[in-house]
């Protein structure tokens, strides 16, 4: 069931909030609880309902794995808590390799090796890299302490709770299960419907109204690269910008309304996207986009592998340049190319994630170099340098975003050489402009429309900023900061601007729904 669906908006949504603030409010208010999770069993059973049982059994076996693992902490168990976590993460890990990696690895064996081994196609559970994720930081938060065991239900509530089920965020126990317990809430039960509805319009707006007429004029070209046709100049860069602007306003669209949804029932989530395009490096465009995976690499992937090392590369005295490459530079790109086949199980997603591990690690050397630069000169970096700097983030973006998109790898190359003018000389009348008509009709309005947003608007949280939309967001609400006088306020302007980013966003949802790009993760 999707976010923009007329069965989600009109009917699966009003019950869930009746029940839940019914239930609230009745003597049996701790069965909201149980609401909540048979509201979000259903939810993940439209789309098939066999797989909830595998959720549903993975969420039984993570849960006793826990209780192993806080009994060998408290010492009441012959074995130590890494015992059970190991086997945690070995049934994490081994059911995500399986349903989203088996048929790759092994029509990648048979074409290597010349084997026939059959597989029978395995369908991808929906959202199993984002609640396997969830259950592997709960067990290794477990293991270290910093959360412990509060009951089958609220652990269930924790993975279940569908805002963030499917495509995250991903979230931490401690940052969502204290908040079920605040009666105070009850009190603010209209101030939560109001703020989380302002962000679920916004959020809906973004997807339907942008997000989804973008795809109307990026996805034409893939398929025509696909199907093996020459790209032009301005047919590529079409192609790479506007997707970029469909997978901006598509993720950032879902990221608000689940946002929204989740404040709708009084609970605030994580930030998980501020406006990355606005980023002047790399490292700083990935802090700002899936800000909670970002923070999963760093924390359970990133530094237990980088700490290693680098001890490693101090007991050998390999040098500065040594010291870097086997505790910066090779974790880095290791890490995201894990990070690429987490999105999807292709080569095209192998090489964004070796795309972007290139970046940083670039970044990261650029970074070095200038720190012991200023150091000798004493001087700062001139402002033009921003502005360069911006430039070739995007540049960076935009190519691995082709790569993101493409089905094949031939078919980014394709486009690739259309951008490069290796398809024929971006001036020319006959190889570059003869697609321009077409790019100045629809596709330059979204163009227009969407960058006008990115760069001269301020942001969700922003423009909620008095509201406290997410947990986080007062960390970033000054961050690359525009329009500060856009404030949403309780007055007849605030409710005009919901009421009409609603109700285009509900217009655009009736034409067609299509599935959030994350959905596919």
């Amino acid at each position: 069931m999707l976010f923009n669906s007329p069965e989600f908006v009109f009917i699966f949504l009003p019950v869930a909030l009746v029940g839940y603030y019914l239930l609230q409010r009745s003597p049996a208010s701790e069965y909201r609880f149980h609401f909540l999770i048979l509201m979000s069993l259903i939810y993940y059973s439209v789309w098939n309902p066999p797989y909830t049982l595998l959720l549903c059994a993975s969420l039984g076996a993570n849960y006793l794995i826990g209780r192993l693992i806080q009994r060998a902490s408290a010492g009441r168990a012959w074995f130590g808590p890494s015992v059970p976590l190991a086997a945690g993460l070995l049934l994490n890990v081994g059911m995500l390799f399986y349903f989203k990696y088996a048929n790759f690895f092994v029509d990648n064996l048979n074409a290597a090796a010349g084997t026939n081994f059959n597989l029978q196609h395995v369908l991808l559970p929906l959202g199993i890299s984002f609640y396997t994720f969830q259950k592997i930081a709960y067990l290794v938060d477990l293991a270290r302490g910093e959360v412990r065991d509060q009951g089958f239900t609220r652990f269930s509530l924790f993975v279940l709770f569908f805002p963030q089920l499917i495509a995250g965020p991903i979230v931490h126990f401690r940052e969502t299960s204290p908040q079920f317990d605040r009666n105070s809430r009850v009190r603010f039960a209209a101030a939560n419907m109001t703020v989380g509805l302002v962000i679920f319009a916004i959020g809906l707006f973004k997807k339907t109204v942008i997000a989804d007429t973008a795809a109307q004029f990026a996805t034409p070209i893939f398929q025509a690269a696909h199907q093996g046709d020459t790209i032009l100049f301005w047919s590529g860069w079409q192609a790479a910008v506007i997707y970029t602007l469909q997978l901006y306003f598509d993720f950032s669209g879902y990221s608000d309304m689940t946002i929204g949804l989740a404040r709708m029932f009084g609970i605030k989530l994580p930030l998980n996207f501020h406006s990355p395009l606005r980023a002047q490096s790399i490292l700083d465009y990935w802090r700002r986009w899936h800000m909670t995976l970002q923070r999963f690499i760093i924390s359970y992937m990133y530094q237990p592998l980088a700490i290693p090392l680098a001890r490693l590369a101090a007991n050998w005295s390999l040098g500065r340049f040594g010291r870097f490459v086997v505790a910066t530079a090779l974790p880095t790109v290791a890490i995201f190319f894990v990070v690429g086949l987490w999105h999807g199980a292709g080569w095209t997603f192998a090489a964004f994630g070796l795309m972007h591990g290139a970046y940083i690690v670039i970044n990261e050397a650029w970074r070095e170099i200038n720190r012991k630069r200023h150091r000798k000169t004493k001087t700062a970096a001139p402002a033009w340098g921003s502005f360069l700097y911006w430039c070739a983030t995007i540049a960076a973006v935009l190519f691995a975003n082709v790569m993101f998109r493409a089905q094949t790898v031939g078919d980014a190359m394709e486009i690739y050489a259309g951008m490069t003018g290796l398809n024929g000389p971006p001036l020319a009348a006959a190889a570059g402009l003869a697609d321009l008509p077409a790019l100045l009709s629809g596709p330059l309005m979204i163009i227009l429309v969407g960058c006008a947003i990115v760069f001269g608007f301020p942001n969700t949280q922003q423009i909620m900023r008095r509201y406290g939309p997410a947990l986080g967001a007062e960390q970033w609400v000054g961050v690359d900061a525009r329009g500060s006088a856009v404030l949403w306020r309780p007055t007849l302007v605030g409710a005009a601007f919901t009421g009409i980013t609603l109700y285009l966003g509900i217009m655009f949802m009736m034409r067609a729904q299509s599935e959030f790009i994350y959905f596919n993760f």
